[in-house]
């Protein structure tokens, strides 16, 4: 039986500063990474699991100078 994980996947503003955090239930770090990636809109997301950071994934450049 596998064993799914839990994550935080974390908004940062321009400024460096966390402002939101959506929780994520996934099978692995793989398809954490995708769920996080398709979080990014305007701002910048960083994904955890427990105190280790997986990913960062950039803001578009065009978006993240408004």
């Amino acid at each position: 039986m596998a064993s799914i994980k839990h994550y935080r996947a974390f908004q940062i503003d321009p400024d460096g500063h966390v402002f939101g955090c959506i929780n994520l239930v996934c099978d692995d770090d793989e398809e954490a990474k995708r769920e996080a990636a398709s979080l990014v809109l305007a701002h910048r997301i960083e994904l955890w699991r427990l105190d280790q950071r997986i990913a960062k994934f950039d803001a578009p450049q065009e978006l993240a100078r408004q």
